[in-house]
């Protein structure tokens, strides 16, 4: 009898949860929403949120403040978001910068798979292998001969160490043969100059279209598996210097691990719809990214992906990061 008692009282109580959620998801939102963003301003996820936010106003009703807060690789922001209110009025922006930390320092990193609920991705990225405009070469497999005839003396940027871009590097290397020496910087907008004046050598950017256009950079290449459209004038890496070479960097948004679904559907929702309006699609793609789908499922397979393929590098280079 007591047994009975408790599950009607476990049935009911689930009853009024769902119920309470309904409502707050049919009010949703009823103030401005905060979105953060746990890297520098003017970084490729800032400017890709940034790009969405007024056509998802216009969806939902309410202003989408952008806050930028850096710091401990994206944890700290992150972290921010996992602590919040799970209402839907406090979301992350999260990258393949997050999951790539994550695989590399899995006891000091933010764990974006369990503490967070993906809502959609905003932006897809083809990385662009570019070099710097003084070696003079054009072509991938020219810059291959060129590190391979000067093993230890050229050096290749990232905007950290475990970070995506240090990872698909490791790869480069090790698909290569090549001796190339990584340096880590904060954010890509502080490797391009130094890719102008020749000190760093090669990078794999996220953001790499404003840096060709404006002659800081060589492009020599996309990781993406296709032709890329934003820059079609860029090979795919992977059908000629290095076959089976692809990469696809990504930003989206995530809500607190207990945000309603009705909620996180609103959220998407108006993401995806944003992510379909052409002005918005044009801006991302003068980014050098793709829009992204918008949709929560594609997000979540995405991180697991990107989790088990930089375990793989890491595993395969040995390498070792301290927490």
């Amino acid at each position: 009898m007591i047994h009975r008692i408790w599950r009607i009282a476990t049935v009911v109580a689930a009853c009024i949860a769902l119920a309470a959620g309904a409502a707050a998801a049919a009010a949703f939102p009823e103030r401005p929403i905060r979105i953060i963003v746990p890297t520098a301003i003017g970084g490729p996820s800032d400017l890709c949120v940034r790009a969405a936010t007024d056509a998802m106003y216009a969806n939902l009703g309410q202003m989408l403040v952008v806050e930028n807060i850096t710091g401990a690789t994206g944890n700290i922001g992150l972290e921010r978001v996992a602590n919040a209110a799970p209402d839907g009025y406090t979301i992350a922006q999260a990258s393949a910068a997050n999951t790539a930390n994550l695989a590399a320092r899995p006891k000091a990193s933010f764990d974006l798979a369990g503490g967070l609920k993906p809502i959609g991705k905003v932006c897809i990225a083809a990385f662009s292998l570019v070099v710097a405009p003084s070696l003079g070469v054009k072509t991938v497999e020219e810059f291959i001969r060129h590190a391979k005839a000067n093993p230890g003396k050229l050096s290749y940027g990232s905007i950290g160490y475990g970070s995506s871009q240090h990872l698909v590097g490791e790869m480069f290397a090790a698909m290569t043969g090549t001796d190339i020496l990584h340096v880590p910087f904060r954010g890509e907008s502080a490797v391009a100059p130094e890719l102008a004046a020749g000190r760093i050598h090669m990078m794999f950017m996220a953001g790499a279209k404003p840096f060709i256009d404006g002659g800081l950079v060589v492009g020599l290449a996309t990781t993406n598996r296709d032709p890329w459209g934003p820059m079609p004038n860029l090979p795919p890496i992977g059908r000629s210097a290095l076959p089976g070479f692809s990469y696809n960097g990504w930003n989206g948004l995530m809500a607190p691990r207990g945000t309603p679904d009705a909620i996180v559907k609103r959220l998407s929702e108006a993401l995806a719809r944003a992510l379909a309006d052409e002005k918005v699609r044009s801006t991302i793609r003068s980014l050098g990214n793709e829009p992204g789908p918008g949709t929560p499922d594609d997000l979540a397979a995405q991180i697991r992906s990107d989790l088990a393929n930089f375990r793989r590098i890491i595993d395969e280079r040995h390498l070792i990061f301290p927490d």
